[in-house]
């Protein structure tokens, strides 16, 4: 019974129904409605049960365990700040609310209670993929821009680059500085082990050469009306 079990919650963990979500509630800009998104909890609340419920091992494939994860990821926190709207915008704003939201609170992922910062560090980061931060989104301002889209095994690839050249493409996130700086998000500071030599060159080859620096973060809540 166990195998089939698994696969009904395989099954019941459909992108598509978090999708509906991503595309009714996410603005062109990564912008948020998270009062509306809680006036219409529900939908979100069955996705996220059902990737609590989920066996990810039972996925067919690499590319579909890493959009399970990046999408696992999304949805706690689009589903924690909205439930807990308004109160949920400051949460970011400081260093020990932070620690309690990234660090010490559980959510149920892949039937196991973990936090926010154990399911980016100990699994997503170790598919060992540099674009995945461009990708995950943890509600602040400074973030990626959240994409309208659910990651799926198909899309992966083609969803994975277009979030990162549209990051390089934003002056919030790569800005070129005299004399022969550029200024960077803190992402590559942060994460820097976690990108190949030439990674930044690849999508901007101005920036070959030049003496990175990084630009400030802001933790406001990526939030519309």
């Amino acid at each position: 019974m166990f195998p089939i079990m698994a696969a009904l919650a395989v099954v019941l963990a459909d992108p598509a129904q978090f999708d509906a979500v991503l595309q009714k509630y996410v603005l062109q800009d990564g912008k948020v409605r998270y009062g509306a998104l809680q006036a219409d909890l529900a939908p979100l609340t069955a996705y996220v049960e059902a990737i609590g419920a989920t066996n990810p091992d039972s996925l067919p494939s690499p590319h579909a365990k890493l959009a399970f994860w990046i999408n696992t990821y999304n949805a706690l926190v689009l589903h924690s700040m909205a439930a807990e709207y308004p109160e949920s915008k400051g949460r970011l704003g400081g260093l020990l609310g932070r620690a309690s939201y990234f660090y010490r609170r559980k959510f149920r992922a892949g039937g196991q209670m973990r936090s926010l910062a154990d399911i980016e560090n100990n699994t997503i980061r170790k598919f060992g993929e540099p674009r995945i931060h461009f990708a995950i989104v943890c509600a602040s301002v400074g973030c990626p821009w959240l994409a309208r889209r659910a990651f799926t095994a198909e899309n992966l690839e083609s969803l994975l680059e277009d979030r990162a050249k549209l990051y390089f493409s934003q002056s919030r996130s790569f800005r070129l500085e005299e004399p022969a700086t550029v200024r960077l998000t803190a992402i590559f500071d942060w994460f820097r082990g976690d990108f190949p030599p030439g990674f930044v060159e690849r999508y901007r080859p101005e920036a070959a050469g030049r003496k990175r620096r990084y630009l400030d973060w802001d933790w406001s809540l990526n939030d519309a009306p």
